[in-house]
């Protein structure tokens, strides 16, 4: 008798015990986190002075050493990076330290080069710079200066007219006119808007048209029933 009772399993509860129950599947196995404050981007202007120095050199090191002040400028403070406080600050520690100089180009407009000291320091400190910062402003530095390189050869208008607007495009070489394109857009803002789609890639654009009328060829005819 004695040994039955201890044979018989001892139900006893224990504190904090939980029922276990498996969860149900949902359709999305990794929903995604709401989240009711976003956290904001980290800004620019919340690194040391030196840091903004060096990314000043890089941008100007990834353009052979040299840009226009006014592009430097248009990029860095019209691009809302940083303030022109912080932007004098950060170009005038690089020409005290001879990193970069100032010297008119052909057009006699003010350009920024980066000198071969700096450009050797802007090399191995360049990663002190977090690459968060150094993506946001280098594609920002490359959208900008493509758009300006192709606004020197291409001229872009819009005419007014009865239909809508008409876009006008005149590509030249060396002051020649090599190319001249007039289309019509609905409204002024459709011409606008193609004129900005052109200009991300004026090369591209022009050379599939140019491609087009190389390779066109006549439409075959069917006589078969002729």
């Amino acid at each position: 008798m004695t040994d039955e009772i201890q044979n018989e399993p001892i139900s006893e509860s224990l504190p904090g015990q939980m029922a276990f129950f498996p969860e149900m599947e949902t359709e999305d196995p990794a929903p995604h986190i709401m989240l009711q404050r976003p956290i904001p981007p980290p800004e620019l202007s919340q690194l040391e002075p030196w840091k903004l120095s060096i990314l000043l050199s890089d941008v100007l090191n990834r353009f052979e050493g040299r840009l226009p002040e006014s592009w430097l400028y248009d990029i860095m403070v019209g691009g809302g990076f940083l303030s022109y406080f912080l932007y004098a600050d950060a170009l005038g520690a690089l020409t005290d330290r001879g990193s970069v100089v100032t010297m008119p180009d052909e057009d006699g407009a003010s350009c920024c080069i980066l000198t071969e000291n700096g450009a050797r320091n802007v090399k191995n400190l360049r990663h002190m710079v977090p690459k968060i910062f150094r993506d946001q402003v280098h594609l920002y530095a490359l959208r900008y200066v493509t758009r300006q390189r192709a606004l020197r050869d291409l001229e872009i208008s819009y005419e007014d007219s009865a239909e809508g607007c008409k876009l006008c495009l005149r590509c030249t070489d060396h002051g020649e006119e090599m190319f001249f394109l007039r289309i019509s857009a609905p409204s002024k803002e459709n011409a606008e808007e193609l004129g900005e789609r052109v200009l991300r890639n004026p090369a591209r654009f022009f050379g599939k048209i140019l491609d087009l009328a190389m390779t066109n060829e006549e439409e075959p005819f069917d006589l078969r029933n002729n």
